[in-house]
């Protein structure tokens, strides 16, 4: 009799770009805790990097302000080099009530994290690929 084998779903890569070392652990360990396979950076030209390496990143999860190249910048330079994947954005200033440029395609989230927010972005993100 043979068995029936379900194949392992292989979770979502999300790449979290955040310069501030304590909000980029808790956020990845939120992330991990909602089941994805997370990629963490520094900074947009370490996440560059890990667009360059690693084949398969499903979710750029960016903070907008950071030194050097902003959350915008890599954005548009991570969609050059990839152009299937979403992008979240991420801030945590109360300026920003959207994303100012119609090249800033995607949802802009609050900090601090709302989990569920956070959970229900990422899916509506990964349901549109």
């Amino acid at each position: 009799m043979e068995t029936n084998r379900l194949n392992p779903v292989t979770p979502a890569t999300v790449l979290v770009v955040e310069d501030e070392a304590l909000v980029r652990m808790m956020t990845v360990d939120l992330i991990e805790d909602m089941g994805y396979r997370v990629i963490d950076a520094g900074s947009a030209e370490e996440a560059l990097e890990h667009i360059r390496d690693e084949p398969r990143i499903d979710v750029l999860f960016t903070d907008i302000r950071m030194p050097g190249l902003d959350g915008f910048a890599l954005a548009e330079r991570v969609r050059a080099l990839r152009p299937s994947i979403k992008v979240i954005y991420a801030t945590g200033y109360a300026d920003m009530e959207r994303t100012p440029s119609p090249h800033a395609i995607g949802p802009l989230l609050r900090k601090p994290y709302e989990p569920d927010k956070l959970n229900e972005t990422i899916q509506q993100a990964m349901a549109d690929i």
